[in-house]
């Protein structure tokens, strides 16, 4: 895993939440690690697992088992899973 690894990702995280970044007064640019995109109101449950599925498009399977609860919605931390991962495809 790479910092660069974690900032394409975080990026693409970015980039497929832009609306409703947007609608919550958030910059794309200014996506921190330790936004929680739940506990922020980024996305609801529905919302999460459609990031997931635009990931996967983006990435390949990503298996999210090894992540703790409280950090699936995390961005630094969902990021650094997926990048350490090793399994998806580079974005």
């Amino acid at each position: 895993m790479t910092n660069e690894s974690v900032e394409r990702i975080k990026a693409l995280i970015a980039s497929i939440l832009e609306p409703r970044l947007a609608a919550s007064s958030i910059a794309a640019v200014a996506l921190t690690d330790d936004l929680d995109l739940r506990d922020d109101g980024i996305v609801d449950s529905l919302g999460y697992v459609q990031l997931i599925a635009d990931l996967e498009i983006h990435l390949g399977p990503i298996d999210l088992a090894d992540l703790e609860p409280e950090q699936l919605t995390n961005v630094g931390a969902l990021a650094r899973h997926i990048a350490g991962s090793g399994s998806f495809r580079h974005v």
